[in-house]
């Protein structure tokens, strides 16, 4: 009894299991289901590589749309001329057939009459190949794209024809003569200089070998368009511009002329604004370039739509948007500029969340930001925080963000990528200034004194001492001429307030002209940051000079020195730097003074004081700047200064054209540069991009004089070109090269025409 309990007990379970949908039971074909699926007419394609673009499957409900999508994608593959589908209605379901005709292959790719470009080459601008199937769309399309290739190459005349048949592809190419611009000229053009149109176009005249100069009439409809915005964004919006082409006689070259018709430009009639409500007219205007009567031009209209958000965002109008806008007017040459604000919601700042800092410590990222919470969410604060962390130069990228949904509120969101900071160098090179140098550092620009390693691995790791911002250095430079080595840390945040500290070890030696020079002494600092972009250092020094091996006919400067010395200087400077960059910098300018008391063995003072300048010409097509810099530089020194304190002029960084320390006042047998009390240097560069970005030209005026006192006797000038090319390879490897030519100078100084900077790491 129990036992048939048991088995009508599993019976049941079975059939509610069943009825539950738990247990997969085969249903029987019902007549919406598709019980076969075939494929005819292929003989190239086999039925597998048919059946992944179908979607209709055995065992599915028959859908008339899925069958339709399915021809459309075996015609998308380009295998198939066309594709039919039978629909077959048995009582048992459907049956579907995918009737295809095959397109017919590719036997043979021919190309005839290429002399100049290989085949190969024009394979690579087909999307088919040999074997793969004979469509129409693809080899009209290849067409084109040989006829593009050749025009890019300079053959501006090329035509190209297509025969098929038998499955055979033949492109008859007929190849003209390749077209190389002589020259290029401007037309018309009274308010752009002909050389800043130049930098502003892709299209150059041939320049053997470095740029070939093919004439590519793609490239020049990109000039036309290019030189008629750049009018356009300055005020000429009905300027036209056209082309004219001057054949020589064999067609093998061209005078390319632009032809410009500027017309009429534009001044503005009025500046209105629509949608604000917080401020008004008056308000809005201030400090605007626009206004009734100005000329008109994109970049003011786009400096004063920036100065509008900004006038919003400082007063936490975060999503404030301003669109600009034209209406011309009847009166020719007359626009009206309008502002179409929507000023959206004001909010406060509620936390500032930082994210992404595994090493860095908050604190070093908190010091740098702009805002503060329950301050109005300022927007021109939150770039100018962003600019300070980037220039840490500790992250890969910043971004700062408001989030949150509170009402008036938003937090600032901070979210960074650390970068690599620490840097293992071992490399060498050599300048004409100090001879083969050698080098081997360690530097990491995230430096914490405080954070020792924990363990061996992370010492060998470089896991410890990091998170707090400071800089520490190794270097060891040995050399055949110069050996330098130093020690140095540095805080530039001193307890998170703007004040930096810093102190550095040094050892160096050096064989001068008639003596040996070593030194080696310590220098400690520290400094302040103000709010208005100065900062204030005071340093103090203190070194071991000792000089040997002086040559019996030196001069008595030399000879009264010979020895060692103890040197301690007390030193204070002032910097204002406004550039916009540390590396290469393109605008802005930076100024510094310092004066130096140094006792010890002698007592004198020296003062100093420098200023830069630096101005972006134009910017070409590539993005690229053409900088002029401008540099100067005096010193006066007030007492009895020994030799090796003194000033020198001449060699890189100083006035080219001079051998390294070869103006300078001279004295005994061999007239020796003994140094002077007085420098004054005055220079100007032109630097501009050669090659991609990593090659840069420069023409250079070099001027100055070491005198012995403020009578300024001689003066020396050179001018010169130079090189400075960036190589990738071993790391980043800096070259520069300069020729300088003397225009004044004096007959004992020491000239040198070439001279020359190169090293590299690995």
């Amino acid at each position: 009894m129990k036992r048939n309990t048991r088995v009508l007990w599993i019976l049941a379970v079975l059939v509610a299991a069943t009825l539950a949908g738990t247990i997969p039971v085969q249903a029987a074909p019902t007549p919406n289901t598709v019980i076969k699926v075939e494929i005819a007419g292929n003989k190239q394609v086999p039925d597998g590589a048919i059946r992944i673009h179908i979607q209709t499957r055995v065992g599915a409900a028959y859908e008339e749309d899925t069958v339709r999508q399915d021809k459309q994608r075996l015609l998308k593959t380009g295998q198939f001329a066309s594709v039919k589908a039978t629909i077959t209605e048995t009582n048992k379901g459907y049956i579907v057939k995918y009737a295809v005709q095959e397109l017919p292959l590719v036997t043979a790719l021919v190309f005839v009459g290429n002399k100049s470009i290989g085949a190969g080459e024009l394979q690579k601008e087909l999307t088919f190949r040999q074997n793969d199937a004979l469509d129409g769309t693809k080899i009209d399309e290849g067409l084109k794209a040989i006829e593009a290739k050749y025009n890019t190459e300079g053959f501006a005349r090329a035509r190209v024809t297509v025969v098929k048949g038998d499955g055979k592809v033949v492109y008859k190419i007929v190849e003209g003569p390749r077209v190389t611009i002589r020259r290029i000229k401007f037309k018309g053009n009274t308010h752009f200089s002909s050389m800043k149109l130049k930098f502003k176009i892709e299209t150059w005249r041939k320049m053997w070998p470095f740029v070939a100069g093919y004439y590519d009439k793609e490239k020049v409809d990109r000039d036309i368009i290019t030189l008629r915005n750049l009018y356009v964004a300055d005020g000429f919006l009905d300027a036209e511009v056209l082309r004219q082409l001057e054949y020589s006689d064999d067609k093998s070259r061209i005078t390319l002329t632009y032809v410009i018709r500027q017309n009429q430009r534009y001044r503005v009639n009025k500046v209105t604004f629509k949608g604000s409500k917080i401020f008004d007219d008056k308000e809005l205007v201030k400090n605007l370039k626009l206004r009734s009567g100005a000329f008109y031009t994109s970049e003011d209209q786009d400096f004063d739509t920036r100065r509008l958000k900004e006038k919003y965002g400082r007063v936490g109008y975060i999503g404030a948007a301003v669109s600009p806008a034209k209406r011309f007017k009847v009166k020719p040459g007359l626009v009206d500029v309008i502002y179409n604000i929507s000023e959206s919601d004001q909010y406060r700042v509620g936390e500032v969340i930082i994210r992404g800092n595994n090493v860095t410590q908050d604190r070093v990222i908190r010091r740098q930001m702009k805002v503060f919470p329950e301050q109005l969410f300022n927007t021109v604060a939150i770039e100018q925080s962003k600019h300070r962390l980037k220039e840490l130069g500790l992250f890969d990228s910043v971004e700062i963000t408001p989030v949150g949904r509170e009402p008036g509120r938003r937090n600032a969101l901070v979210e960074i990528t650390e970068g690599k900071t620490a840097e293992f160098l071992i490399g060498a090179g050599i300048s004409s200034n100090h001879g083969l140098l050698g080098n081997v550092s360690f530097r990491q620009r995230n430096f914490d004194i405080l954070n020792w390693p924990k363990s061996w691995r992370e010492f060998m790791t470089a896991q410890g001492w990091k998170g707090a911002g400071q800089t520490f250095s190794v270097v060891a430079q040995p050399g055949v001429e110069l050996m330098r080595y130093h020690v140095e840390w540095f805080d530039p945040m001193l307890f998170d307030l703007p004040y930096s500290a810093g102190a550095k070890a040094f050892a160096f030696s050096r064989n001068r002209e008639d003596y040996d020079e070593s030194r080696l002494g310590a220098v400690v600092s520290v400094g302040h940051r103000f709010k208005n972009r100065w900062y204030g250092e005071l340093a103090a020094r203190v070194e071991g000079v000792k000089i040997s091996d002086v040559d019996t006919l030196a001069p008595p400067e030399f000879m009264s020195v010979n020895g060692t010395h103890l040197i301690a200087g007390l030193k204070g400077s002032l910097v204002r730097d406004r550039t916009d960059s540390r590396w290469l910098p393109s605008s802005g300018d930076r100024l510094r003074f310092s004066v130096e008391q140094v006792g010890g063995d002698f007592n004198f003072t020296v003062f100093r004081a420098a200023y830069s300048r630096y101005h972006t010409l134009l910017v070409d097509s590539q993005d690229r700047k053409h900088i002029l810099a401008a540099r100067s530089s005096v010193g006066a020194i007030a007492g009895d200064a020994p030799v090796f304190e003194r000033f020198y002029g001449g060699g890189m960084g100083s006035i080219r054209g001079f051998d390294y320390r070869g103006i300078s006042p001279r004295n005994g047998v061999k007239a020796d540069p003994v140094g002077g009390d007085v420098m004054v240097f005055l220079g100007g560069e032109y630097s501009f991009p050669v090659f991609g970005r990593d090659v840069r030209g420069v023409v250079f005026l070099d001027s100055g004089t070491v005198e012995t006192d403020f009578s300024l006797t001689t003066y020396r000038a050179s001018v010169g070109v130079g090189i400075r090319w960036i190589v990738p390879i071993f790391g980043p490897m800096p070259m520069s090269f300069d020729f300088a030519i003397p225009l004044a100078k004096d007959q004992q100084d020491d000239l040198q025409v070439f001279s020359f900077s190169l090293g590299w790491m690995f």
